[in-house]
Formats: C-alpha cells, structure tokens, sequence
C-alpha cells in the first residue's frame, strides 16, 4: 500500500483536483484507492458528495475523530465514494481546532495519530492519497509522517513555485523525526497554458533546477477538471476522451512507474 501526500503551502496549485482526478483515474486502472481528505476545507469531501451532504456528516465521523485521538474503525469513518474503486476518509472543519503551527513541538502522539490509522487499513488497498491544506501545520505534518512518498503540485508561475523551500524543509525535518523514508515522488505542474509564455519559461527552469524530480506530464489548465466536480464525477468518468482525461491517465501512469521504480531501488514490496 503506497500513501502519498499531495502537498504545497501555496494555495491554488490544484491539490485536491489533482488528488480528485487522479484517483478516479487510478481506480479506472483497476487499484483500490483511499483518498484522504486531510484539509479543514473539505473541498476533496464536497467535491464528490457536495457541500451540503458533505457538510452533515457527524465529526465522529470524518477525520477529525483521528485527530481527536479517538482510534475509530475503519468501518466508522471511510466510506464509498460513489465512484467504483475509490473509498474516501471525509474531512471536516472541526479539524480546524487541532491543525496548530510549530507541529514539531506538539505531542509526539498528535503527530502520528494520522499513521497509526493507516496501519489499520494496511493491505485494504493499493493506493492512499492524502489532500492536505496549503499550510504546513498539523495536518500537513501528520501527513508527511504517515506517507511513503509526497507529491508538490506546483503552477508555473512564480506565486505557485514558492511554496518548494518550505515543502523541502518540513520533508526534511519530517524525515529525521520519525519518518526517514519518506520520499519525493515527483514537482507536478499543473494549470498548465503552453500559449503562455512565462508557464513556458517556468516550465524550463523547473526542469532545468530539478530534472527528473519534475514529472513528464504537466497538467494542462482546462474547464473539464470543474465541470467534472460539479457533476460530482472524476475527470476519466466525465470526458474521458477528452485532452484532460488523456493527461490525468498519463498522469496516472507516470506515477505508477515511478512507484514502481522506488520500490525496485529500495527493495520493498510493490
């Protein structure tokens, strides 16, 4: 089971359409995945179920009855999707009250609530996918301390490629707390207008500055991603012939071989 956090301080950058959309995509490709919705927006929650409904879910049974220390089942707080293949762990605001800054310095058993979770749910599926606020306090945190690997979504764009230094440095402190794999999967660039010419310009220095970090595929800025959500579907169930389901498969793919890449290199089971 491979868990992912998808991660950049700076807002805006397609985090939780990109953790939307690609997991409808993964499941496409026949893997059970998990999708975390790890931000107090729970726009990930919303985005499948709508605001209103996504909205009445009691807290003790969203991810803020993890946070809250209180070790449920499984059973109590994931549920279907509506989509085939895909589960998702709700998000709630209530989970504003424990996403405190300097998570280094808060109790050891707050910054691991979220992994111990997981250890329960090991083996139920192939992928987890963890969508997280654009901070790096609590949730965030405990997010990096509970994944295998982390994606940055980043714009190409000044604004959208700030947030990289901060992302690095939490990796790292992350890393030799108590979480020394944790690994960088991959900068995806998204929102991305090849008529512009300083996404252009952007794209060349990202992949100048970090190479191979940068994934293949860049995410292309297009309507279909929202029009997708507003009818409650992923991008591969809404157009899937369409110019952005291609990329989110490509996407997909990429990932893909990238784990199983990782995994060779390490030695670790797929």
């Amino acid at each position: 089971m491979a868990i992912i956090t998808l991660l950049n301080q700076k807002g805006g950058v397609g985090k939780t359409s990109t953790t939307h959309h690609l997991g409808g995509t993964l499941a496409l490709l026949g893997h059970r995945v998990l999708l975390i919705d790890n931000d107090p927006q729970a726009s990930l929650s919303q985005g499948f179920w709508g605001p209103v409904t996504a909205k009445r879910i009691d807290p003790s049974e969203t991810i803020a009855s993890v946070y809250r220390g209180d070790e449920p089942f499984a059973e109590k707080v994931i549920r279907p999707s509506g989509v085939e293949g895909i589960d998702i762990l709700p998000g709630s605001r209530h989970v504003n009250s424990f996403n405190l800054p300097d998570p280094h310095l808060l109790p050891y058993e707050t910054q691991v609530y979220l992994r111990e979770f997981l250890v329960t749910v090991k083996g139920r599926y192939d992928l987890v996918l963890i969508d997280c606020p654009p901070n790096l306090c609590l949730c965030s945190w405990a997010s990096l301390a509970a994944s295998d690997y982390i994606i940055v979504p980043l714009q190409a764009e000044d604004y959208g490629a700030q947030g990289i230094g901060e992302v690095q440095d939490s990796v790292a402190m992350v890393r030799s707390a108590f979480n020394p794999s944790l690994r960088l999967l991959g900068y995806l660039i998204t929102m991305f207008n090849p008529r512009k010419t300083v996404h252009k310009v952007y794209d060349a220095r990202l992949r100048d500055l970090y190479g191979f970090e940068v994934f293949t595929t860049a995410i292309p800025y297009a309507t279909d991603f929202p029009e997708a959500i507003l009818n409650r579907k992923t991008i591969a169930q809404h157009k899937p012939r369409g110019a952005a389901a291609k990329a989110i498969r490509a996407l997909a793919e990429e990932v893909l071989v990238r784990l199983n890449s990782t995994s060779i290199n390490t030695g670790e089971a797929a």
